[in-house]
C-alpha cells in the first residue's frame, strides 16, 4: 500500500513545508528560479522487517498518523542503526507534535483575527466550520491545571479527527455528528469554555506547487480568563 494523496497533503500542510527537526524550508526556489524539494515523508515505523523501530502487523504504516516530515539529512540521521535508541517510536510522536503547534501557532499568529468575536453556539454551525476546511489551527487560553490541558487536547484531537472523517459520512451520519457537535459545545459551556472560529484560507507549499487550503482557525476561550 502507498501513501494515500489525502495523507499526504495532510503532512505536509500541518508540517508548514518543514522539517519536523530543522524546521528548513523543503521545498521552495533558488536565485534562478529552479524549484526544489529535500523533503523526505518518513515513516515512524517501518513495514520492512528489519528496518527502524518496525513493529509487527502494525495497523497502517502508509497513513498520516505514521508519517513525519524531514530533511533529508534528519531522514538518515533518525533511521540510522546507531540512532534508533534516540529516535524511538515515541520521541518521533513528540517531535511530530511539538512541530506542528508551532506551524500551528505561527499560522495563528498570522491570520487576522477579526471574524471570530462571536462564539460558535450550534452544533450545524461546527458542522460547517469542519466540513470546510482541509486542517484544523488551534488555539487557546493558557491551561490553569494538567486536568485541564487534557481535557482541552482532547478536544482539539476530536476536531482535526472529524475534518479528516467528515468527507466519507453517508448524509445520516453528518447529521448525527452535528448533533453530537451540539453535545459538545452545551458540555464545553457548562465546563466554562467558548468556542470560537471560522474559516481561513492560507498557502501552503505543497511538494512541487502552493495551493491555497482552507483552514480551521478555532479558539478556545475559558470563561474565567
Amino acid at each position: 500500500m502507498s501513501i494515500l494523496d489525502k495523507d499526504r497533503k495532510h503532512l505536509w500542510a500541518k508540517s508548514g513545508n518543514r522539517c519536523a527537526i530543522c524546521r528548513q524550508e523543503l521545498f521552495h526556489s533558488n536565485k534562478n528560479n529552479e524549484d526544489f524539494n529535500i523533503g523526505e515523508e518518513c515513516h515512524i515505523v517501518s513495514s520492512q522487517l528489519n528496518g527502524p523501530r518496525h513493529i509487527d502487523y502494525y495497523q497502517d504504516y502508509d497513513s498520516y498518523d505514521n508519517l513525519i516530515l524531514l530533511c533529508r539529512n534528519h531522514h538518515k540521521e533518525i533511521d540510522d542503526q546507531s540512532n534508533i535508541s534516540i529516535y524511538t517510536k515515541e520521541k518521533l510522536h513528540q517531535i511530530k507534535d511539538k512541530h506542528e503547534k508551532w506551524v500551528s501557532d505561527s499560522l495563528m499568529a498570522n491570520i487576522p483575527q477579526k471574524g471570530i468575536e462571536v462564539p460558535i453556539l450550534f452544533g450545524n454551525e461546527l458542522f460547517n466550520i469542519l466540513s470546510s476546511s482541509s486542517g484544523l489551527s488551534p488555539n487557546n487560553d493558557d491551561y490553569n491545571n494538567e486536568e485541564e490541558a487534557e481535557y482541552i487536547a482532547n478536544i482539539w484531537q476530536m476536531l482535526s479527527d472529524y475534518i479528516d472523517i467528515i468527507p466519507d459520512l453517508a448524509v445520516y451520519d453528518q447529521k448525527k455528528l452535528e448533533f453530537d457537535l451540539h453535545k459538545l459545545l452545551n458540555e464545553m459551556s457548562e465546563k466554562g469554555y467558548f468556542l470560537y472560529g471560522k474559516v481561513v484560507t492560507a498557502p501552503v507549499k505543497f511538494m512541487n506547487n502552493t495551493e491555497k487550503l482552507p483552514i480551521a482557525l478555532l479558539y478556545i476561550k475559558s470563561i474565567s480568563n
